[in-house]
């Protein structure tokens, strides 16, 4: 929720996928046009090679050693390797302390408690999510359904990530105001973070996402070279045109968008504080009720006491996701407003009266600009909607559905909450 919007340091390694290189300080030469490959069987090692490998024919010219083709060709290798730390070098070292001033900024000037109690809450759902796994893949929402088997799979996987990240440097404001993001990048350097936490990061494991990426370098244009690269599923290559700063080879519009980008993340982080005034009270509040569900899952001792807390637990997300998403919405832009309905039935609806009410009530609203969600379930029916702009038609709409008086269809103003009760 926090996290800088136009940030580079969030993209970096990203932007290193193909489209980047490191290293090269001398002016750009003419080289001949040529295609180069990693090799095929490239595996990780501890310890990444200080040339790069490419096997090329007889007759055949190697690419320029200072040459922008080479400078991608050694980020790409040392992915493949896994020393992001020296991949991410593909940055200057101006741009890099660009990066590292923008996290030491954010530390400064975020809110100390909101950030750990926000840690403190990471913190305990990782403890949920290990010590609960059983209890939590036995529930209805995750038992003997097909769409839920990749979270089956990669369950032990992405709560290891969250938990290496909850417990880094990154859960402590004053470490960092004095990080390195380099530092936290697997290679020579070390990290606190680990090399496959990066990759489910990612969603690509870094060892094999280029091997048998291609990168031929097409013409010099006077301080400019072209290059072209292309992954081994696309159809064609793509060509990118390569310039030289501060001795990297990077691509031309990294350069000419870097100093606009970085003042546009300066100004953002400069107007961070007022901005978490706006919604601070709603989310405390919103952690303290989080962390109480929390505390009732990890009490639970057999799956009867874990699944009587699950419940409410699995509605009150469901039924709060609209507004986390409108806190989120409210924080980047600094306002304050509420443009929300909570619907409450009396009951649970059947599917086939949730299917009815979806199609004749909620279908036209979504056309119309509004957002909802939907859930039966303990007793009752919720329905969250959000941009509601006629609440009173909204009420004649429900009371016309169910067929019931208007009376039975209450509005409370001040809880922004429609209140229908229905026959049971």
């Amino acid at each position: 929720m926090f996290m800088v919007p136009h940030s580079k340091y969030i993209l970096a390694v990203g932007i290193a996928v193909g489209l980047i290189g490191c290293g090269g300080s001398s002016p750009p030469k003419k080289t001949e046009s040529v295609e180069s490959k990693p090799p095929a069987d490239s595996k990780p090692t501890t310890k990444p090679e200080a040339v790069i490998p490419v096997a090329k024919p007889a007759g055949i010219p190697r690419i320029e050693a200072d040459s922008a083709a080479a400078a991608v060709m050694k980020t790409l290798t040392a992915l493949q390797v896994g020393n992001m730390a020296e991949a991410y070098d593909f940055l200057p070292p101006a741009y890099q302390s660009d990066v590292d001033g923008l996290v030491h900024e954010f530390a400064e000037r975020m809110d100390p408690e909101i950030w750990s109690r926000l840690i403190g809450t990471a913190r305990k759902s990782v403890e949920v999510l290990k010590t609960k796994k059983d209890l939590i893949l036995a529930l209805d929402l995750f038992r003997d359904r097909p769409e839920a088997e990749p979270y089956r799979k990669s369950w032990d996987s992405s709560v290891q990530l969250l938990e290496t990240f909850a417990n880094s440097d990154l859960g402590e404001l004053p470490r960092l105001k004095q990080l390195s993001v380099k530092s936290l990048l697997p290679g020579k350097s070390g990290s606190s973070l680990p090399q496959d936490a990066i990759c489910l990061a990612l969603g690509a494991n870094l060892s094999r996402q280029f091997v048998g990426v291609t990168v031929t370098p097409i013409r010099s244009e006077g301080a400019e070279q072209v290059v072209a690269i292309r992954g081994p599923r696309d159809d064609k290559p793509t060509e990118f045109t390569y310039v030289q700063h501060d001795g990297r080879w990077l691509p031309k519009s990294l350069v000419e968008q870097w100093a606009d980008g970085i003042k546009a993340d300066r100004d953002w982080l400069e107007k961070l504080p007022d901005r978490i005034k706006v919604i601070k009270p709603q989310l405390m509040d919103a952690l303290t009720r989080t962390d109480e569900i929390l505390d009732q899952l990890l009490a639970a001792s057999n799956r009867e006491q874990f699944e009587q807390a699950a419940g409410p637990a699995i509605l009150s997300l469901a039924t709060a996701w609209p507004n986390l998403q409108l806190l989120s919405r409210q924080f980047l832009v600094g306002q304050n407003e509420w443009p929300r309905v909570t619907i409450t039935i009396n009951r649970e609806l059947t599917e086939s009266e949730l299917s009815k009410l979806v199609t004749a009530v909620l279908k036209p609203l979504r056309e119309a600009g509004s957002d909802y969600t939907l859930l039966a379930n303990d007793g009752r029916t919720v329905c969250r909607m959000m941009h509601v702009g006629d609440v009173e038609s909204l009420q004649k709409s429900l009371a016309t559905h169910f067929n019931i008086p208007a009376d039975d269809v209450a509005i409370d103003r001040e809880s922004s909450t429609i209140k229908v009760e229905l026959a049971n």
